[in-house]
């Protein structure tokens, strides 16, 4: 048995359309009650006062509630028995008793009940003041004495009484007609909020369709924004806005995903024919297939020669997952021109037969980078070089520093020209993609492991830099480099002793 909600509890569960037309319902009602208590409060004191000030003209001048031209010194029966059927008029004896009244056509039980006190001295004492009487169904009555002389002797007195079921009566009328004007004006005002809640909160139902279809899977849904100044209109854009990046955020996912697989599946190939090369020299001498000295030379330096080929490998995917990680550089002034010539210098001691030139820029420009990670951008580019140009073929290193257009950052710029056999146009921007070889049979003595230029292009994008293959005039590739440029000034000091 479930236990009992409370109220915050199943309000929470009300839809939103529900609890603003119920709050504007009761707010009216609200509204409604105090404006009718409040005036009905001053409708009834105003109509008693009025009633009390035509009570007090009648004192002074009671003509208008006798009949036509009576007058007060030579009253006649007449004169109070056809009086105004307004008011209770009656003709006191001296007594207290009433000689005759108005009261004719009228049953008796509406007319007020006169006291056998009012005598003519009491008529004298209270003579201003206003006094209720009750009639026999319980009708309150407001009058007024007037006393009446007959040659200067006590005749009487005129009594003039006003009911107050008239004014009973309009204020019943008044609370009436005021109810069902409110009730009109509360299911109006509830119909109308009902429409509009219903019509602005259209775009609102938009989101939340467009919410349960993303929520099945089809990311490609967007919200109609058609008033995009409304709160529902920013909504839609925040999300739109929300789902785009999610969007592209699950692509790059899904794009990331399957590069490491590739990356995965490749790095695998790559060391598996080593290690299945070393495997298979191990196993050939734990059976004794190799019996002389030679054939064990030679299965030790194949062994050593694909550990060294394994070791380049980690050492380069290692280096590419430090790239990946986007560390902080190490930033500083570096010369280009000299960076140039150390390069020059050690590709002339692996390659003795290679005549390695330098090509300088006379502005001597100094690029903003990471000193080591530049200089491998340029041994990698020479060892591409050398790999795919035949021996003895010359290269040059290029330094320059192109015009930029105006509001564009300047660069400086080397280039690695080869005259070797160049690189297809169609696949120039294939060849900086990890383990992708222009060799397909994925032969590691004719086409290296395939990350070099992998680590190129990472450390240029890391430096915010360009780079790309274009085609040697006369024959063979050069590799264009753009890093930016750096003022020689105190927030980057120029490295004066590079550290090799």
């Amino acid at each position: 048995m479930h236990p009992l909600r409370t109220f915050s509890e199943r309000w929470a569960d009300v839809s939103l359309r529900t609890k603003i037309t119920g709050v504007t319902v009761f707010i009216l009602f609200l509204g409604l009650i105090v404006a009718g208590v409040g005036t009905l409060g001053v409708l009834r004191p105003m109509l008693l006062s009025s009633q009390t000030a035509t009570l007090n003209q009648l004192r002074l001048d009671p003509g208008p509630a006798l009949a036509t031209g009576a007058d007060l010194k030579q009253l006649t029966q007449n004169d109070v028995i056809f009086a105004d059927g307004r008011y209770y008029t009656a003709l006191l004896n001296s007594d207290g008793t009433v000689r005759y009244d108005n009261s004719r056509d009228v049953d008796g039980k509406h007319l007020p009940l006169v006291p056998s006190d009012l005598n003519f001295p009491w008529v004298i004492e209270h003579a201003s003041d206003l006094f209720e009487l009750k009639s026999i169904d319980g009708t309150h009555w407001r009058a007024v004495t007037i006393p009446i002389y007959v040659d200067g002797e006590p005749g009487g007195a005129l009594l003039i009484a006003a009911s107050t079921s008239a004014i009973n009566q309009m204020v019943a009328q008044y609370v009436m007609i005021f109810t069902c004007f409110g009730i009109a004006v509360i299911l109006l005002g509830a119909a109308l909020t009902r429409v509009l809640v219903t019509t602005t909160f259209l775009p609102l139902a938009e989101v939340e369709q467009t919410a349960l279809e993303i929520s099945r899977g089809d990311y490609s849904k967007r919200i109609m924004v058609t008033s995009p100044h409304t709160e529902v209109g920013h909504l839609g854009e925040s999300l739109n806005t929300m789902l785009d990046r999610l969007d592209g955020s699950i692509e790059d996912r899904e794009h990331t995903i399957r590069r490491m697989r590739r990356f995965v599946g490749d790095a695998g190939h790559e060391l598996r024919t080593p290690l299945v090369s070393v495997r298979g020299y191990a196993e050939l001498y734990r059976m004794g297939a190799l019996q002389t000295e030679e054939q064990i030379g030679q299965a030790m330096d194949r062994i050593e020669k694909e550990a060294i080929r394994m070791t380049s490998l980690v050492e380069d995917l290692l280096a590419l997952a430090r790239l990946d990680e986007r560390r902080p550089l190490e930033l500083a002034a570096l010369p280009l021109n000299q960076f140039a010539h150390d390069a020059a210098l050690d590709a002339g001691a692996q390659a003795p037969d290679r005549a390695v030139t330098v090509v300088e820029d006379p502005t001597d420009p100094y690029v903003r980078g990471d000193e080591h990670r530049v200089r491998q951008l340029m041994t990698n580019l020479i060892g591409n070089a050398m790999r795919h140009t035949p021996e003895g073929s010359p290269i040059e290193i290029v330094i320059s520093t192109p015009d930029v257009p105006e509001g564009t950052a300047p660069v400086a710029c080397f280039e690695i020209v080869d005259h070797g056999e160049g690189i297809p146009e169609q696949i120039r921007d294939k060849i900086f993609g990890r383990f992708w070889r222009a060799d397909t049979s994925r032969n590691r003595e004719t086409g290296g492991s395939g990350l070099g230029l992998a680590i190129v292009k990472s450390i240029v994008e890391a430096h915010g830099g360009k780079v790309d293959a274009r085609e040697t005039p006369g024959g063979g590739a050069t590799f264009h480099v753009e890093l930016p440029l750096s003022p020689v000034s105190q927030d980057t000091v120029p490295i004066d002793s590079l550290k090799r």
